[in-house]
């Protein structure tokens, strides 16, 4: 099995800055890049926040924090974070060309070996892999928020991606303390599939006035056994981001059940997207 020992995040927003934090806490080193100088310095200021908090905490020594933070590495240049990795980890916004262009430029930095993996909670991984050569190393790793409390990833296995890729990135879920699931390339591949009808379902219950919004969370909260009710994860997640991806899922598989609520497009419309905008179907 290919061992792993050097791992490149590519983006530092809200998921990237928490797998770099995974990576580097679990041992490996860890180059994270992004275009925007700010957002590396607010993932910095994140990193160094978590490990002050784990020794508080008493999870971590003071020891384990500093080499912790030493392990990464910020840097605005794709080529410096790249170097000598073994693996790579693309956290960028959900858009399609975008990716593709980021797995383009990826191959003119790595070897051949090195295993191309994208965080994408949504979009096809066999499309992504059309963007290089070598797509056997090209799969899905998607990484759950918050990645540093989150159990799960999900590993998508594209048309292409060999049995190989598959293993090494099983192995690396477990090296980093997460719980992996191997999964086919379907648009929405599980989680998001599943979770989305959800959260979906909910939005329509709730513009037809089944039940008002606390009694709608409380009963799938205490019914269903959920940590949160499908509203408030709604929220969590970001309206934009559950109509874009719904959005999406219909334009895939183009089967009504997939179709977004009107009353979740109106509420993006207006800018109310959740806890990120202080308002969504709650007040934050």
């Amino acid at each position: 099995m290919q061992k792993l020992e050097k791992v490149a995040v590519i983006g530092s927003g809200t998921m990237g800055s928490g797998i770099a934090y995974v990576t580097a806490l679990a041992g490996f080193p860890t180059g994270l890049y992004d275009v925007f100088p700010e957002q590396l310095t607010r993932a910095e200021a994140q990193h160094r926040k978590l490990l002050s908090r784990g020794v508080e905490k008493g999870r971590l020594t003071q020891a384990a924090a500093d080499a912790t933070a030493a392990r990464i590495t910020y840097t605005g240049e794709l080529a410096e974070a790249l170097a000598g990795a073994d693996l790579v980890i693309e956290a960028a916004p959900e858009n399609i060309e975008l990716k593709k262009d980021l797995f383009g430029q990826f191959e003119e930095h790595v070897g051949d070996q090195t295993i191309l993996g994208s965080n994408t909670s949504s979009l096809p991984i066999t499309e992504i892999a059309t963007a290089v050569r070598k797509r056997d190393r090209v799969i899905g790793i998607h990484f759950f928020n918050p990645a540093p409390v989150m159990q799960l990833i999900e590993v998508i296995q594209a048309v292409e991606t060999s049995d190989a890729t598959v293993e090494a990135v099983v192995e690396f879920a477990r090296q980093v303390g997460k719980e992996p699931v191997v999964v086919k390339d379907f648009p929405g591949f599980v989680t998001t599939r599943v979770g989305l009808m959800l959260i979906s379902e909910a939005i329509f219950a709730l513009q037809e006035g089944v039940a008002d919004r606390d009694a709608l969370d409380k009963a799938m909260k205490l019914g269903y056994n959920l940590p949160m009710g499908p509203l408030a994860l709604a929220d969590l997640v970001g309206l934009d981001v559950t109509l874009h991806v719904l959005d999406a899922l219909y334009a895939n598989y183009k089967d009504d059940r997939y179709r977004a609520p009107i009353l979740l497009r109106k509420m993006v419309q207006a800018g109310h997207l959740g806890r990120k905008t202080g308002k969504g179907f709650y007040e934050y």
